[in-house]
């Protein structure tokens, strides 16, 4: 069983999806499905909306080389007022 779980976390490691990892913007999202966290959500400890399913239209914003996804435009336009806010920053 241990096994079986290095395995799978190794496998996520080397190529899996990882949420908010950056992304080339001119390629097409692939049919596996990846999942990220609306970090505006999580400041808000709005845990019905933390976890997002990552699709092409999923609202995102490219912050510091980095893309960043939510749940919602609302979660985008507040991420966007103010990142450090919810990168943990001031």
């Amino acid at each position: 069983m241990r096994y079986v779980l290095l395995m799978m976390l190794a496998g996520l490691a080397m190529g899996g999806c990882t949420e908010n990892a950056p992304r080339s913007g001119s390629a097409a999202l692939s049919k596996e499905c990846c999942k990220a966290e609306c970090l505006v959500c999580k400041h808000n400890a709005d845990l019905g909306c933390v976890d997002v399913e990552v699709e092409a239209t999923t609202p995102r914003m490219m912050y510091a080389g980095k893309e960043y996804f939510f749940c919602s435009d609302d979660c985008k336009k507040a991420f966007a007022a103010n990142p450090p806010k919810f990168l943990g920053g001031k």
